[in-house]
């Protein structure tokens, strides 16, 4: 059944101390167009509706979230859940999101997130929850009822993004990251990781030869999503990471299939529960990834399902892969811990960006006040150690804007000498990156030298800029 209007709005009066969920943060962005959009016509996701649309907003520079009423599910009939996608396509909606002002979505938002890793927030149990109000186990636990989206011409099919959540043998601490799940049949779905932790975790399992535990979230509120996506360290509890984000703890429940052995997200949306079968292997890919470029096909794990929970009226999220939607939600976390571990060597460091143009992930330009030589260097390793699948580092001085890449390149144009300052590192490939690349990496140091004589770079004084307002010298425009 599809949302009826009355049900699709939400007071923000009695929103007030609600738990934070996927709905709470809607309320903010329904009503304005340019934040948020709905599709009210049936729409097929396994045929490419949802990315041909979303392709189309892409191409027009708009980028609100969207919102599919009318979804067909995997076995070609009309879903009870409405798709999501396109959330996090801009820096303000991931800004305000975690109680941040849309005025800090630029270079101040890397470091506030860096600031609010270290904010960690401990879950709370609860009895009950909303994720609990329906419940299928057996062969009524269906993949198939989900429209899962199929969003390139070359996938393999459809796909569930967004979270899987896993818990290593004996240990007590959660950890969450995005994965591709494809749904093989209505109970079984093969899936890829790429993230150290969650690899670790899941290969632990498998050696002791048992079934790992693991859980598909399918909607959260974004702000949970944007805490579980920074680099912290194994044995991190992820829940107690996003809670620092959410500003409140996540409350949490016992899960159907494991009961307290295993707690899930109480305000999810939608969480699908299943087990990994040790030894196993099934097909997935090919898959267009973050690089813009297709994941070759693969034997990987999959899990049997053994229950699909959801709230009512619920909504299924999805991320519109290598494009803004999909960049944004990890380059600003990655932005933010590579300004948390340079600035506590060195406490110099102005901004850092990683920029569209390498897909938020490859390429990261660092900013610093420059006190000494080969200081720009060791930021650049230092980012290289904490975000392993970068591609290249520049590091440029303070006055250069690492939002601006005319301005970063100019850098490199005219205050780089190539044999000095130019380095390249072998043989650092991290064994989770999937583009068709070699082990290398590159290190440029865009900073103004200072052991010579060199020309200093012209500018107009910021005292006349501020003081020479358009809105006081320009005349008005005159109407013809």
């Amino acid at each position: 059944m599809n949302r009826t209007p009355e049900a699709k709005k939400t007071s923000r009066q009695a929103a007030i101390g609600a738990p934070k969920s996927l709905d709470t943060y809607l309320d903010l962005i329904r009503g304005d167009p340019a934040e948020f959009r709905t599709v009210s016509r049936t729409v097929n996701p396994m045929n490419f509706d949802v990315t041909g649309l979303l392709a189309q907003l892409d191409r027009r520079g708009e980028y609100p979230a969207v919102q599919f009423n009318n979804p067909l599910n995997m076995h070609g009939e009309p879903s009870k859940f409405p798709i999501l996608t396109n959330l996090w396509a801009t820096r303000e909606r991931c800004a305000e999101a975690c109680g941040l002002p849309r005025s800090e979505a630029g270079s101040q938002l890397g470091a506030r997130f860096a600031e609010l890793v270290g904010r960690k927030r401990e879950p709370v149990i609860v009895s009950e929850a909303p994720v609990h109000a329906n419940v299928y186990q057996g062969e009524q636990a269906d993949l198939w009822m989900l429209p899962a989206v199929r969003h390139f011409e070359m996938d393999l099919g459809a796909v569930l993004l967004m979270g899987l959540i896993a818990r290593a043998p004996g240990e007590n601490f959660y950890n969450i990251t995005f994965t591709k799940t494809f749904p093989e049949t209505p109970q079984k779905g093969g899936f890829t990781i790429h993230t150290p932790h969650m690899l670790r975790m899941t290969r632990a399992w498998e050696r002791r030869g048992e079934r790992c535990p693991v859980v598909n979230v399918l909607g959260h509120h974004p702000g949970f999503w944007l805490g579980t996506l920074n680099n912290t360290p194994w044995g991190d509890n992820e829940y107690a990471t996003a809670g620092g984000f959410l500003q409140e703890p996540v409350r949490l429940v016992p899960s159907v299939t494991w009961g307290k052995d295993f707690l899930v997200p109480a305000d999810a949306e939608i969480i699908i529960e299943g087990e990994i079968v040790p030894g196993e292997r099934t097909i997935v890919n090919p898959f267009g990834d973050i690089s813009r470029q297709y994941q070759a096909q693969q034997l990987a794990p999959y899990m049997e399902v053994t229950a699909i929970t959801h709230r009512e009226n619920a909504v299924l999220q999805d991320v519109f892969s290598g494009h803004r939607d999909h960049i944004l939600l990890g380059s600003i976390a990655r932005e933010g811990a590579i300004y948390n571990h340079v600035q506590q060597k060195f406490g110099n460091v102005v901004a850092v960006h990683m920029p569209f143009s390498a897909c938020g992930r490859y390429t990261v330009y660092i900013s610093i006040k420059k006190t000494e030589e080969g200081q720009a260097k060791q930021a650049a390793l230092m980012a290289l150690a904490q975000v392993p699948n970068l591609h290249v580092v520049v590091v440029v001085d303070e006055d250069i804007d690492v939002f601006n890449e005319e301005d970063v390149l100019w850098a490199v144009n005219f205050q780089v000498d190539p044999r000095r300052d130019v380095d390249l590192i072998k043989n650092v490939r991290a064994g989770s990156d999937p583009r068709g690349l070699g082990s290398s990496r590159l290190i440029i140091d865009a900073t103004r030298p200072t052991h010579i004589a060199f020309p200093t770079r012209l500018r107009v004084p910021e005292e006349a800029i501020q003081r020479m307002k358009l809105e006081e010298w320009l005349d008005s425009i005159q109407e013809k």
